[in-house]
């Protein structure tokens, strides 16, 4: 079993498992610094392939656990009397979050190792967001660009479009702070949004978007991929930023024109659209959570974009929100 450490925005943050899997992260990690593997961990994540279920080193808690959300492929539930929150795809892998001890074990089978993205992601990913809200970052779906430090958060559901944006948008020099994933912080400079600078992963369609991209709908991808893997920072040069302070935030959607559009949004609808990634597990934390989102939306210019092909001039859109705190652009102005 190998060993990796980062620093994740100050916190060490150490990873065990077979080279397989700890490359997978590495790929989402990478560009964190390096942490220290010899010192105490804050966040420790081990991974273990077993064989089948009667070989399998995690079991599901004893005692009642209720359902917090719906991964749409298995079950994730949380059990109140022993702060646990357990992850389980059935036939691929399980993962068990101890809170108290800020320890996450996932065993995996055999067949997850030749294409780990499942365990690089939801199997690390949900349990890494409970953790953070207990240390009071509060997780984000949302791709997360700046400009001079003015923070624009692209949120949305999968195939918004959040990705699609983003990449017109680092082509045109934005700083890159996360495709898919940020969190909050609240500190004595205010709310600010912290930096995940994953890899951007790219449905072929849009690759088709963008000519730089078009060769990259010829490459191979793993068994059961529908997303190509693309480093931001290394294809467009992007400047990461690793906080700034949230401006605005937009919710795209496909538009039926070429011309994209702008409208504001009510900041109650921006709300609903975005607590419903929060894990209702223990309280206090899920509470803080909830209010640091209000908090966000509170403070930002919320808007819904319905996205056309003029991905050339969408970059001078997002500068127009981002340049002019009390307006409410339209498309129409700001793209003749």
């Amino acid at each position: 079993m190998s060993t990796h450490a980062y620093s994740f925005h100050g916190l060490n943050l150490i990873v065990q498992g077979e080279d397989a899997v700890l490359n997978a992260l590495q790929a989402r990690l990478g560009r964190f610094p390096a942490g220290n593997t010899r010192a105490a961990a804050d966040l420790h994540f081990e991974f273990h392939k077993v064989a089948d279920d009667s070989r399998d080193v995690i079991k599901r808690p004893a005692g009642p656990g209720r359902p917090v959300f719906d991964p749409g492929l298995g079950e994730l539930a949380y059990f109140d009397e022993s702060q646990q929150l357990y992850l389980e795809v059935p036939e691929r892998g399980r993962a068990l979050c101890h809170v108290k001890s800020h320890r996450v074990h996932i065993s995996y089978r055999e067949s997850e190792a030749s294409d780990p993205c499942l365990l690089a992601h939801l199997f690390f990913t949900v349990p890494l967001a409970e953790l953070l809200k207990r240390r009071g970052l509060y997780m984000v779906h949302a791709a997360g660009l700046a400009v001079g430090g003015k923070g624009l958060l692209v949120a949305g559901q999968s195939g918004a479009g959040k990705t699609t944006l983003a990449i017109a948008l680092l082509r045109a020099g934005f700083d890159f702070l996360a495709d898919d994933t940020v969190f909050l912080s609240l500190g004595n400079s205010g709310l600010r949004i912290l930096a995940f600078p994953d890899e951007v992963d790219v449905t072929a369609r849009t690759l088709g978007f963008f000519p730089e991209l078009q060769r990259l709908t010829q490459a191979s991808k793993a068994s059961g991929r529908l997303k190509q893997p693309v480093c931001a920072t290394s294809l467009y040069q992007a400047r990461p930023s690793w906080e700034c302070a949230p401006e605005a935030i937009i919710f795209p959607q496909p538009g039926k024109s070429s011309h994209s559009v702008l409208t504001p949004m009510p900041k109650a609808e921006a709300l609903v659209q975005l607590v419903c990634n929060v894990l209702r597990t223990e309280p206090r934390s899920s509470q803080a959570h909830l209010d640091a989102l209000a908090r966000l939306v509170k403070t930002s210019r919320c808007y819904r974009l319905q996205t056309g092909q003029d991905f050339d001039r969408l970059p001078g859109l997002m500068r127009s929100v981002l340049d002019h705190a009390e307006s409410h652009p339209q498309a129409e102005a700001a793209l003749p």
